[in-house]
């Protein structure tokens, strides 16, 4: 079955026949097709990574008022590589190492707490279990999301209130992109085909446009259909996910995190720290600078604290 859409050729004619009936074809168009097909796949594919089993029973801990560091330390513990990595990362630049080097986990915790230590295990674990198109490339893809959480987790601090927010707002900036790998997942060569064929420098078009043009959907989107399909986490990190492209924080609006998850991402952009195929349409004016309540040195500072502590990441990307 030939079609006049070439971006969903993949599906392979047969599947295209029992998806779709005739009259539909007809009225419903190329990238609305591909939309469907796309989101169908999602909830059927069997090879989705999952959220790793040390990730989940580390947030189950999180919210058990009654929970010790041993119950912590036990669970780390018992997975020698990522309790090696994870105090690697507890003394390094991105964690506040110092003088008082965490010898073991259990040091780890009492030094950081236990919030920090999930944080330190988001960003060891969900490189090594999600892959990254070559083309794309795994340091420079997780060195964004990284940057992106960093940015995020402090600038929480300065304009949210909100505790659940609070606490997500490093995951939804390390995972905000994560739909761009959902398409290499779900559509391989469709997304290849899109990766080369598009000028992303040049182009007068949001990446989200050009996304919706090719495939029907954004991978603002679709990252955050697969967050709440396929993980346990905070809906306030899959609401971020989905919005981390539109407006950020403004100063005549209430912060929240999804708009701080977009600011975050705009000055990662801003200042080169974006992934390979992010369109140059964003800025940093003066109103999302007093949004911040920062001056434009202030937030100089802080992309280079960012930019030390992505430094000290690499090895674990």
């Amino acid at each position: 079955m030939k079609t006049l859409y070439p971006q969903f050729n993949f599906f392979y004619g047969v599947t295209l026949k029992r998806t779709l009936n005739y009259p539909y074809w007809l009225t419903v168009s190329g990238t609305s097709i591909m939309r469907e097909l796309i989101l169908e796949k999602l909830k059927t594919s069997g090879y989705l990574p999952p959220l790793p089993d040390v990730i989940i029973a580390l947030q189950k801990l999180m919210n058990d008022p009654d929970c010790e560091v041993e119950d912590a330390r036990r669970l780390i513990a018992s997975d020698p590589v990522l309790s090696s990595r994870v105090i690697t990362m507890a003394n390094s630049a991105l964690f506040g190492g110092g003088r008082d080097l965490a010898e073991d986990i259990e040091d780890a915790i009492v030094r950081l707490g236990l919030g920090a230590v999930l944080e330190l295990c988001y960003t060891v674990e969900l490189p090594c279990c999600i892959k990254v198109p070559q083309t794309m490339g795994q340091t420079r893809f997780w060195k964004h999301g990284l940057a992106v959480a960093i940015l995020s987790r402090e600038l929480a601090t300065k304009v949210l209130t909100d505790k659940e927010e609070l606490g997500s707002s490093y995951l939804a900036g390390l995972v905000h992109d994560i739909g761009l790998l959902v398409y290499d997942y779900l559509v391989p060569d469709q997304f290849s085909e899109f990766l080369k064929t598009t000028d992303f420098i040049n182009s007068d078009q949001p990446l989200e446009i050009l996304e919706k043009n090719f495939f029907g959907i954004s991978h603002s989107e679709l990252g955050a259909a697969y967050l709440k399909e396929w993980w346990p986490i905070s809906p306030k990190v899959v609401e971020a996910t989905a919005a981390h492209g539109r407006s950020g924080l403004e100063v005549d609006q209430i912060p929240d995190l999804t708009r701080l998850v977009s600011t975050a991402n705009r000055i990662a952009n801003v200042y080169d720290l974006s992934h390979p195929y992010e369109t140059s349409h964003a800025s940093i004016d003066e109103n999302c600078l007093a949004a911040l309540n920062m001056s434009k040195e202030e937030l100089d500072e802080l992309v280079d604290w960012a930019q030390v502590g992505l430094l000290a990441a690499e090895s674990v990307l």
